[in-house]
Parts: C-alpha cells; sequence; structure tokens
C-alpha cells in the first residue's frame, strides 16, 4: 500500500511558486505592461460595441419604420412598399459593412497594443535583470 502523505505540503506548492513570481523584480514591468494592455484593449471593445449597439437600434428604427411604410401603402402602392424595403435593405448593408470596418480597425488596434506593450515589456524586464544582476553582485556574499 503505498504511504500517503499527510503533511499537507503540497497543496502551498502553487501558493509558494506564485508568491516567487510576484515578488521577482524582473516580472514587474511584465505584469505593469499586461494590466496596461488589458485595460486599452477593454476600451477598444467598449468603443466598438458602442457603436455596434447604436446601428442595432438604428436598424430596429429603420425596419419599424419600413414595415410601418408596407403596411401603410403596400396595398395601394406597392412600388412604395418595394422601395420602403429597398432602404431597408440597403441601410443593413450599410450598418454591417460599418461593424465589419470597425471590428478590424478595433482588432487592429488592439494587436498594436499587444505588440508594442510586450516590445516595451521585454526592453523593460532586460533593464530590470540588469540592475538586478548588478545589485545582486555588488552584495558581499
Amino acid at each position: 500500500m503505498a504511504k500517503s502523505d499527510t503533511s499537507y505540503t503540497g497543496i502551498f506548492e502553487p501558493m509558494t511558486t506564485m508568491g516567487t513570481l510576484f515578488t521577482n523584480p524582473v516580472m514587474g514591468p511584465q505584469a505593469q505592461h499586461f494590466w496596461e494592455a488589458q485595460d486599452r484593449m477593454l476600451a477598444e471593445m467598449e468603443k466598438f460595441s458602442s457603436g455596434w449597439f447604436k446601428r442595432r437600434h438604428e436598424a430596429a428604427q429603420s425596419a419599424m419604420r419600413a414595415s410601418q411604410k408596407v403596411a401603410a401603402e403596400g396595398v395601394t402602392d406597392p412600388g412604395a412598399a418595394m422601395k420602403a424595403m429597398t432602404d431597408w435593405q440597403a441601410g443593413s448593408m450599410e450598418r454591417l459593412a460599418e461593424d465589419a470596418k470597425d471590428c478590424m480597425e478595433m482588432m487592429t488596434r488592439c494587436a498594436g497594443t499587444v505588440a508594442s506593450n510586450e516590445a516595451e515589456a521585454v526592453d523593460e524586464t532586460v533593464e530590470t535583470a540588469k540592475k538586478s544582476s548588478k545589485t545582486s553582485k555588488s552584495q558581499p556574499v
């Protein structure tokens, strides 16, 4: 029969590892830049979703106006009803194109944020490691 570990030391191992990561001065720039990038990307997503919701509200209002026009004039003037539907569809296509454009711009800005933050974090990490290395070498053992 296998001997069971009753010391519970293994349960704290992940905490010890995490503590080492958080107290390691070299990790500071990485963490700082990660959260800065996170904040910028959230702002980009908020900006995109705000525009998207605005366009969805416009779509709902446009659909309501088109359906009212079709209901009011469709029987007596089928051409007017078809024009109302065509105008609504054209507006919908414009909104979809705007969604796609805004999404691509958001993704491009987010990718740029990640790339620039990562480059800055690496530079700062290297500098921090150099400083830490100099400090540890100058201290007597």
